[in-house]
C-alpha cells in the first residue's frame, strides 16, 4: 500500500526483518507487546530463514492481531524492511531488529516526542547489553557522544548523522513520519550499512527531529553477530554508503552546507577501514593480499571524498573493490 493520502489505520507501524534468529525472537516480540502504548501493528518480515524463526513468528501473530506476518525468500534485510514499508499502514515507522528487545515506554516516548513537537522524526537513547553464557546480561546506557533532550532542525541533525558521532544512522532508535519514504520516493539500497545510506536522507527532509535522552532500545552485542562478523562485502558498502549520501545531498543542492561533516565522515571510514581489511585477513588466517586490500580501500574513499568526484543521481559504484584474501592475485 503506497498511497500517500491513505488514512493510517494505525499510529504506528513496526517493521521486524526476521532472519534465523530463533534463539531470540520471542523475547523480541514479547517486549514489542508489552507496550504501554497500544496502537501500533508489527510487520514480522521473514526473510528465507531456515531456523524455526519463521515457525515462532507465525505462532506469535496468533496471539495478538496487531502482528503480521510475511514470508519472502532470502533477499537480505535492506528487501525485507522495503517490503514492510509496503505493508504499513501506520503515520510513523518504526523498526526493531529481531534479536533485540525495547523497554515498555519505547513507543510511547517516541511517539511524544513526535507528536508534542510536530516533528517528523524522533529518537531516544539507547543501551548496549552484553551477553555472556551463565551470567546475567550486562546493560550499558549509552552516556556520551549523542545530543541531548530537545527539538532540532532536520539539517542540523542530518549535519550530525553525516559526521556519525554525536548521532549515529540506527535506524531501531527512531520513528519516522510515513510520508518521508513515500514523498521523496527513499527505500532501502540492497547492501551492508543500509542504514547509513538511508537515514540522513530521511532527516534531510524532515523540518524537526525530537530526542528524548531516555535509553528505551537494548541493541545486543553478540559473538556471531552480523556486525561482529567480517565480511568483505561490508568494508566495500560502508564506503558505497558514503558515495550514496553525498550524491543524493549533491542533487539537492546543499553539498556546500555539509562539506565538514562529509570530510568527517571520511575520516571515519579511512581509520575504521584499516581495521575492517586487517580484521579481514586477521580472522581469516590469510594474510596475502592484505596491504593491496589497503590500498584499495583507502582510494575507494578518496576517490568519493575528493573534489574530481562529480555527484550524480545514479547508483555509485567503487573504482575497485577490496576483495577475499584468498582471491587476491
Amino acid at each position: 500500500m503506497t498511497s500517500l493520502n491513505m488514512e493510517h489505520k494505525t499510529e504506528i507501524s513496526i517493521i521486524v526483518p526476521v532472519y534465523n534468529s530463533e534463539k531470540y525472537l520471542l523475547e523480541c516480540l514479547q517486549s514489542i507487546k508489552d507496550q504501554t502504548f497500544e496502537d501500533f501493528e508489527v510487520l514480522l518480515v521473514d526473510d528465507g530463514s531456515s531456523d524455526k524463526s519463521a515457525d515462532i513468528a507465525r505462532s506469535f501473530c496468533e496471539t495478538d492481531s496487531r502482528f503480521r506476518f510475511l514470508h519472502l525468500d532470502r533477499g537480505g534485510v535492506a528487501n525485507a524492511r522495503n517490503h514492510g514499508l509496503e505493508m504499513a499502514q501506520g503515520k510513523y515507522i518504526g523498526f526493531v531488529d529481531s534479536d533485540d528487545t525495547v523497554e515498555k515506554e519505547y513507543l510511547y516516548e517516541l511517539y511524544s516526542a513526535a507528536e508534542n513537537n510536530h516533528s517528523e522524526v524522533s529518537s531516544c537513547s539507547y543501551s548496549i547489553v552484553k551477553t555472556h553464557p551463565g551470567k546475567p546480561d550486562k546493560y550499558f546506557p549509552v552516556r556520551i557522544r549523542k545530543l541531548k533532550d530537545g527539538v532540532y532542525s532536520g539539517r542540523f541533525y542530518t549535519d550530525h548523522v553525516i559526521k556519525d558521532w554525536s548521532v549515529r544512522s540506527y535506524l531501531w532508535n527512531k520513528l519516522f513520519r510515513r510520508e518521508l519514504f513515500f514523498d521523496n520516493d527513499i527505500r532501502f539500497p540492497s547492501m551492508y550499512f543500509e542504514d547509513i545510506a538511508t537515514v540522513a536522507r530521511l532527516t534531510f527532509n524532515a523540518k524537526t527531529v525530537a530526542i528524548t535522552d531516555k535509553p528505551l532500545y537494548n541493541y545486543y552485542v553478540r559473538a556471531n553477530s552480523i556486525m561482529t562478523s567480517p565480511k568483505v562485502e561490508k568494508i566495500n558498502d560502508y564506503v558505497l554508503a558514503y558515495g550514496i549520501l553525498k550524491n543524493y545531498i549533491a542533487h539537492k543542492g546543499k553539498l556546500h552546507e555539509y562539506k565538514a561533516a562529509f570530510f568527517r565522515f571520511a575520516v571515519i571510514i579511512f581509520f575504521a577501514n584499516h581495521y575492517n581489511v586487517f580484521d579481514l585477513h586477521y580472522k581469516t588466517k590469510n594474510f596475502h593480499g592484505w596491504i593491496k586490500n589497503q590500498h584499495v580501500t583507502n582510494k575507494n574513499i578518496l576517490y568519493f571524498a575528493s573534489r574530481k568526484y562529480i555527484p550524480n543521481e545514479d547508483l555509485p559504484t567503487l573504482p575497485e573493490y577490496v576483495i577475499n584474501p584468498w582471491d587476491v592475485n
